[in-house]
């Protein structure tokens, strides 16, 4: 999450110029079907998605001429494949894909996701909604005893003067699928950035993939000049999974 705010972040300069809850435990989920080995030199996994993104820019301010205001925006679509490549402790070596739009072409890019939900990527490579579907292929960002319906966790970080703090629900169970409502805020003290997303997840935890997802944010930042608001939407959708031949 870190990194990416911190790719949202430079991206908004340009264009401005540990888990408590309480619900009852349910019984694990039952174990699959070990799937076959992959060949050698073949990804342990590759899970496609249909993706879609935009955002909306609002910024304003004083200046000699008086108060001015602009507004821009951007949109695009295409795939994401991630393909697993690797599992050391929990932390996941991927390789992904994107076959966006606006780019023309397919780009891909080599990185990691931590079990507690942190992607690793160099800056300006993979896209936001990327990010997104990368943080919810950890393995710990669901507890495994937290997947009946009404179950709630809350997860906090303070780290560097960034201090966010995530509350997620199950709002739905559907045979093996499991709906997150996800509310999230995000404070960075001395950037005075304020970002707040909410949405909904749908996962399937037999299998530690992100199934879709419906993420809305909004990310404020004031200045000295004025203030620069951020309004972004991220939509995903499983289209197929080689580790899962049903892929919803």
């Amino acid at each position: 999450m870190l990194a990416f705010l911190a790719a949202s972040l430079l991206a908004l300069s340009s264009s401005a110029s540990a888990p408590a809850a309480a619900s009852a435990s349910p019984a694990a989920p039952a174990p699959q079907a070990a799937a076959p080995a992959p060949a050698a030199g073949q990804p342990l996994r590759q899970v496609v998605y249909n993706v879609s993104q935009g955002s909306r820019t609002y910024s304003g301010g004083e200046h000699y001429e008086g108060y001015s205001s602009n507004s821009t925006s951007t949109a695009d679509r295409g795939t994401v494949n991630v393909a697993v490549l690797s599992v050391v402790n929990n932390v996941l070596q991927v390789s992904v894909t994107e076959t966006m739009i606006n780019i023309g072409r397919p780009a891909t890019y080599d990185g990691s996701v931590l079990p507690d939900g942190a992607v690793n990527f160099p800056p300006e490579t993979i896209t936001d909604v990327t990010r997104q579907i990368l943080e919810y292929f950890a393995s710990d960002i669901e507890p495994k005893d937290k997947t009946v319906l009404g179950s709630t966790w809350d997860v906090g970080l303070n780290r560097n003067g960034v201090d966010l703090a995530t509350h997620y629900k199950v709002t739905k169970v559907d045979g093996d699928l499991v709906t997150l409502a996800v509310n999230q805020t995000v404070k960075i003290a001395a950037q005075n950035v304020t970002v707040a997303l909410d949405g909904t997840i749908v996962m399937k935890p037999s299998l530690l993939v992100p199934v879709s997802g419906d993420l809305h944010r909004t990310l404020r930042r004031l200045t000295t000049t004025g203030d620069t608001t951020t309004v972004s939407s991220y939509i995903f959708q499983r289209v197929s999974d080689t580790l899962d031949s049903a892929a919803h």
